[in-house]
């Protein structure tokens, strides 16, 4: 069962947040169902859970396999990937299924080749993380605003519309009160607009002798700078980094706009979910460690 949460946006737009339930949750326990081990080829006896991803990636050693939360959305990322010719930045090489699925995708489940690397080490390879996000942009910087982006609903597509189309806060109080300070402080942004990637920082695997690689690709349509200072505020938030980051990330005049805008993009998913007292993981003290991120940011 998915759980909707009705949100109004300015601008005359109206979604729907929906939130995972446990039916959605059990299947993705379950690991790729026997269609999808056929249809992408895996080993099926090799099969094993990687770290990471909510313990709901799969890999044979050949192919790695994860659950796809939005199939439009899946599709095109993979016919990016698959028509990718950058020599600065790798990205995973999807894998096609066999058989009429017409999609990327069987059953719920996507494919990918092994990509080597490893993770990068949070905060020491903070520049190895802004030299891969810096040659990805540049790389899909005139790609169109697929269309896609018009109907998802998940939590943190809502969190991109608070931070740039002013979507109504829905949230409990505590991080109300930080969604109203941040808003009103937004101005407008003169940066083009273009495709980033909404969640690069813990996504960017290192390997000797191999340009860096930006895996598990979120992707919006907004400034370049976007990408970057979701990445530096979460690496303030979430990993204790130094508010001098801050300066030694600055992209432009807009600069301090993005960060605003990055900080309510992340308030925005755990508003909901504080309110329908669903918070997990890091986003249990996400506004008691954001606190003092916003109050750097405002007071620049």
């Amino acid at each position: 069962m998915v759980e909707p949460i009705g949100v109004s946006a300015a601008n005359g737009a109206a979604s729907g947040v929906r939130l995972l339930g446990e039916s959605d949750w059990a299947w993705r326990r379950r690991g790729p169902t026997p269609r999808a081990v056929r249809a992408f080829g895996l080993r099926e006896r090799g099969l094993s859970r990687l770290p990471g991803g909510a313990g709901y990636v799969w890999t044979d050693g050949r192919v790695v396999v994860k659950p796809v939360g939005c199939v439009a959305e899946h599709d095109w990322v993979c016919g990016v990937y698959a028509a990718w010719d950058s020599d600065c930045v790798r990205v995973p090489e999807p894998v096609l299924p066999s058989g009429d699925h017409g999609s990327w995708s069987v059953d719920g489940w996507g494919a990918h080749v092994f990509l080597p690397g490893r993770d990068v080490e949070l905060l020491g390879e903070l520049a190895e993380v802004k030299e891969a996000s810096d040659a990805f942009h540049q790389s899909v910087k005139d790609l169109s605003r697929p269309d896609f982006m018009n109907d998802r609903d998940d939590p943190w597509a809502y969190g991109d519309r608070l931070a740039w189309e002013g979507a109504v806060p829905v949230a409990d109080g505590d991080t109300l009160d930080l969604i109203r300070c941040l808003t009103d402080h937004l101005a407008p942004v003169d940066d083009r607009d273009q495709v980033v990637h909404g969640d690069v920082l813990p996504n960017v695997l290192v390997a000797d002798g191999l340009p860096p690689a930006v895996i598990d690709w979120p992707p919006y349509f907004r400034p370049a700078g976007t990408a970057n200072a979701v990445a530096v505020t979460d690496a303030l938030t979430f990993r204790g980094g130094s508010p001098s980051l801050l300066d030694e990330w600055e992209t432009g005049d807009d600069w301090n706009q993005l960060l605003v805008r990055a900080l309510l993009y992340r308030l925005g998913p755990t508003g909901l979910f504080a309110a329908r007292n669903r918070l997990m993981g890091s986003l249990v003290t996400h506004v008691e460690r954001v606190r003092p991120v916003v109050a750097a940011v405002l007071s620049r």
